[in-house]
């Protein structure tokens, strides 16, 4: 076993300079994510559905304008000031309804952002994974072309001794070839690697040091599926997204009902002080649009000859009724239309969740049980270079059996590394699966 240290570090020693400028820890990458690009982009778009929120609730709030009127005429001249100020007051108000789709756009801008942190976790975890892996890689085929050329010399030998035939030596130079073939794959596959997650960091590939953090075998989750396929419509973003569409079409519904039924009523109230030079407050409320409004007029110059207003006060109520409006029937059975679609989209996507979580639980188990397989793998490798070390020992075998068991014990180990890697990101996927947010703990805008 003592054998083994010396040409792994040799080996390591070989790897490009850059993954010994120190080690790259799981955790200090995923702390680095708040700081990318698509992080950002996903919290800009969360931003802009944010600011149409404000803009719908602002236009919902008190409205105020002013205003001058002024007339010349062969009498003289004629000028007035005026004011006028409207909110929308009744729940129907074209403004309370902007707000409410406003308010449910924002709702699912955040489960978008959420979706895009949490494929950026998943993504990183797959390319620190992938570089560790390739590193692995790069690692095993130095190890078999130093093995391939050691056998090429003792073959080599062999046929010059008359001991090996002339097709030995050829299937040992076509297995040095591969080696070479498969080490020029390997290194192109660590820096493809290195590329891809210097790119997800926003980070050069020097800046990069060796990952550091192994694969942990996850536990499995304590509920069982049935509890799990409950958890998952209940948080999951596209499921929600669907009802929040849902609600779209059922508020659309609502309004184009509404507004076929409430006929274009107006209710308005007025005073007036009487005179050439009157003052006039008005108040107004459209029942069809919810909008009150209050308005003053003011004269600030008259001339004479103009119209003598009389004094007091003035209600006013005027109603047009639809009876006959093909345009808000077809608005109605177009939003009707609507809410069929959505209710199908949403058991659409119900059944899909449920069909996803099946699946990635799935692929959970049947990746915990590669680890077993693996890990019997490992120890079966462990098992034929202690073998191999004791046959050098008695004199019964060969350096070169040693250095192909140490071979078969790299690959073991990476085998066993790569067994945990994908349970761990089958474990991750699962519950992003369910709707976790697995970025919660990494900061950045809630």
């Amino acid at each position: 076993m003592k054998r083994l240290f010396p040409t792994l570090a040799t080996l390591l020693a070989l790897a490009p300079p850059v993954l010994a400028q120190g080690s790259l820890v799981l955790t200090d990458a995923l702390r680095a994510l708040p700081g990318t690009l698509d992080w950002k982009s996903a919290d800009l778009n969360y931003e802009s559905a944010l600011r149409q929120l404000e803009a719908a609730q602002a236009a919902l709030g008190l409205k105020l304008s002013g205003g001058a009127d002024y007339t010349l005429r062969e009498s003289g001249s004629n000028l007035s000031l005026s004011s006028t100020a409207s909110m929308g007051v009744l729940p129907w108000s074209t403004s309370a309804d902007a707000v409410r789709s406003a308010e449910r756009a924002l709702e699912r801008a955040a489960l978008t952002r959420r979706d895009a942190r949490n494929t950026l976790y998943l993504a990183l975890h797959n390319q620190y994974y992938g570089l560790r892996q390739a590193q692995t890689d790069l690692t095993i085929a130095q190890a078999s072309l130093a093995l391939r050329e050691r056998q090429l010399q003792i073959v080599t030998a062999q046929n010059q001794a008359g001991t090996a035939t002339l097709s030995d030596l050829l299937a040992a130079q076509q297995n040095l070839d591969t080696a070479r073939s498969g080490l020029v794959s390997a290194q192109g596959a660590l820096e493809l690697a290195r590329l891809t997650l210097a790119s997800t960091l926003g980070l050069s590939p020097q800046q990069l040091g060796n990952p550091a953090t192994p694969p942990e075998e996850p536990s499995l989750l304590g509920e069982g599926l049935e509890a799990l396929l409950q958890r998952a419509l209940t948080n999951r973003s596209d499921v929600l997204r669907s009802l929040s569409q849902l609600r779209d079409a059922e508020e659309n519904l609502a309004s184009a009902e509404r507004d076929r039924l409430i006929p274009n009523a107006a209710l308005s109230a007025g005073y007036s002080s009487g005179g050439s030079n009157a003052t006039s407050v008005s108040a107004g409320l459209n029942f069809k649009s919810g909008v009150a409004s209050l308005s003053g007029a003011v004269p600030v110059v008259q001339g004479s000859g103009g119209a003598i207003q009389p004094q007091g006060w003035s209600v006013g109520l005027t109603l047009s009724v639809p009876i006959f409006d093909p345009v808000s029937d077809s608005r109605i059975r177009t939003a009707q239309t609507a809410l069929q679609a959505a209710r199908q989209a949403l058991e659409t996507t119900r059944k899909a969740a449920e069909l996803d979580v099946r699946q990635k639980y799935q692929n959970l188990q049947t990746a915990k049980a590669a680890i077993a397989a693996a890990r019997a793998g490992l120890n079966a490798a462990n098992q034929s270079l202690r073998t191999a070390q004791a046959r050098l020992q008695a004199g019964t075998g060969t350096g070169v059996d040693v250095q192909a068991a140490q071979l078969n014990q790299l690959q073991a180990q990476r085998n066993l590394e790569a067994a945990l890697t994908q349970a761990q990101l089958a474990a991750l996927a699962l519950q992003n699966a369910l709707g976790q947010d697995l970025t919660a703990t990494l900061g950045g805008s809630p």
